[in-house]
């Protein structure tokens, strides 16, 4: 496991719905943090890991609900936010579903493909080449979503941070080869 899919890995977790066994384990989750190199990226991890440890498990059920599920702007659907309900978001689903299935996913979830946490454990648990693309086509929706949780100064702004950072580099990484093909360092 390369150092960005431990970042999609708690990213991936700590993303769903609150778990009384992430305090439990908070320990656990800090070390996970620890094998991230980049001070920055770790930093983000850890600053939300600090939220975890000092928030109550009721404030963090009406947090994440407050921020996740009250609130169009904030959906963890990312093409909930650019299609909202309307016929055009089903196509992109199956676009995106499509793209898992090519990447060798097995959707065996009862939630959407476009659900950030399922796309973010996908990329923590398969090759970069092979998740490097689903991550790119959803960028802007992460990053868009990622300062909108920034503004509304929700903690969990630096989960999306840390991938956005992630991802970023992904994309800086992409080099033209001298055939002229796209590949990933």
């Amino acid at each position: 496991m390369n150092k960005s899919q431990v970042v999609y890995k708690l990213s991936s977790i700590l993303l769903h719905y609150p778990d009384k066994e992430w305090k439990e384990y908070l320990s656990l989750l800090y070390e996970e943090a620890s094998l991230i190199d980049d001070a920055q990226v770790r930093g983000m991890i850890e600053n939300f890991l600090d939220y975890l440890d000092r928030t109550s498990m009721e404030k963090l059920c009406q947090n994440y609900v407050l921020t996740f599920d009250f609130n169009d702007r904030s959906t963890l659907y990312l093409t909930y936010s650019v299609f909202k309900d309307n016929r055009e978001r089903g196509p992109a689903l199956v676009k995106l579903r499509n793209e898992f299935l090519q990447a060798g996913a097995d959707l065996e979830s009862d939630e959407l493909p476009d659900y950030l946490p399922l796309i973010l454990e996908f990329a923590s648990i398969t090759e970069t080449e092979k998740s490097a693309k689903i991550l790119k086509l959803h960028f802007r929706a992460i990053e868009r979503l990622c300062l909108e949780l920034e503004s509304m100064n929700s903690p969990y702004h630096h989960l999306l941070g840390a991938c956005v950072l992630c991802i970023k580099r992904l994309r800086s990484n992409e080099q033209v080869s001298k055939s002229g093909e796209r590949r990933i360092i």
